[in-house]
């Protein structure tokens, strides 16, 4: 888990969001999803640890390439907006590691 301070540069956003086994798992069943999702689906989708999933989407959403809404349970979906994202979804598509974008 990442510290409170601001993260500023492209290095230190890739290093933390590519940082893990973890983390490139959740951001692709995030990508393959075109709704918001639970810990839960991303569990079952990943076979992660539930607080694996925790730990690693609460850096994800530090860096802005996740979004967290809170309604009866907490969801979490993939920030299509962040140019980081973007390209992250292209190359995992152009090297067949999603199944689309």
């Amino acid at each position: 888990m990442i510290d409170d301070r601001k993260i500023t540069t492209s290095k230190e956003i890739i290093e933390i969001g590519l940082g893990s086994i973890g983390k490139v798992k959740i951001m692709k069943a995030l990508a393959e999803e075109d709704k918001k999702t639970t810990i839960y689906t991303l569990h079952k989708k990943t076979y992660l640890k539930r607080e694996d999933i925790k730990r690693n989407l609460e850096d994800l959403i530090k860096i802005g390439w996740v979004h967290e809404s809170k309604l009866v349970n907490k969801m979490y979906n993939i920030n299509r907006d962040n140019e980081y994202v973007n390209r992250l979804i292209a190359f995992f598509s152009d090297v067949g590691y999603i199944d689309h974008q």
